[in-house]
């Protein structure tokens, strides 16, 4: 999927900061009312200014709420070519289990499988773990493409430029490196679409995903600059801390 000759696209996935749910030990899934907590948008800020990139071709969120919030606090430390919403990174729909206490959904049956035989989990009434981390890869691979279709455009923009160039007597080397081609993205999500994306980027059967902890208000750097993606940084937070007591990074919220 990710066979790549030079194009060099950049993912940044930022998780939503702390909300109301992950301080209430609530499974929020898709419920609609929750927001970013006042600690919460504090701790996100302070992130934010440790991005290694301040502008961004485009900026894709969640439609949720506190993704929605997010991203507008986001914009505020970078610039974004656009920004728009996007169906593929929302969260995982937690059918019967939306609003119930993670304290209680540890103590029933099927947590074993959630914990151990996370590819076998459908959530009673809603999706299943695999269908989202479809939907969250698919996207992924998308947006990669088009950042690639872009990059592309930039070189040949620039070898053209350089032909010119050099045809005026202007100097053979104008536009020599093409500058800094590289395309970067920013895309706001939850905690387990964030841990499905990253595994698939690591190769990690999606059994073994709860081995990840990406923490709310989090930032992920993913490179997919060459045949397979690399991650090169995970769950950096200005606290360099990745708090989680259960599965999901910080809960599964």
């Amino acid at each position: 999927m990710w066979a790549s000759l030079d194009r060099m696209p950049v993912i940044v996935l930022l998780r939503h900061g702390l909300s109301s749910a992950n301080t209430a030990g609530i499974l929020a899934g898709r419920a609609p009312g929750v927001s970013l907590t006042e600690d919460g948008v504090r701790a996100l800020e302070d992130t934010l200014r440790m991005l290694p990139r301040s502008e961004f071709s485009r900026l894709l969120h969640s439609p949720l709420t506190r993704c929605a919030e997010t991203a507008a606090i986001a914009s505020r430390f970078a610039g974004f070519g656009t920004t728009e919403v996007a169906e593929d990174f929302i969260e995982l729909d937690y059918g019967d289990w939306t609003g119930r206490r993670l304290e209680d959904l540890v103590t029933t049956p099927e947590w074993e499988t959630v914990a151990q035989r996370a590819s076998q989990m459908r959530f009673p009434g809603g999706e299943s773990i695999a269908e989202a981390a479809d939907r969250a890869v698919a996207g992924v691979a998308g947006l990669v493409a088009e950042l690639r279709a872009v990059e592309e455009a930039k070189r040949e923009a620039a070898q053209a430029s350089a032909e010119e160039a050099g045809k005026d007597g202007g100097g053979g080397d104008a536009g020599k490196d093409g500058g800094d081609l590289r395309e970067w993205a920013m895309v706001v999500s939850h905690g387990d679409i964030i841990k499905a994306i990253i595994a698939d980027a690591l190769g990690m059967p999606l059994d073994d995903f709860q081995r990840l902890s990406v923490a709310p208000g989090s930032f992920t750097v993913i490179d997919y600059t060459g045949r397979v993606p690399v991650m090169t940084a995970m769950s950096i937070t200005a606290a360099g801390l990745s708090v989680s007591g259960v599965p999901g990074g910080g809960g599964l919220a």
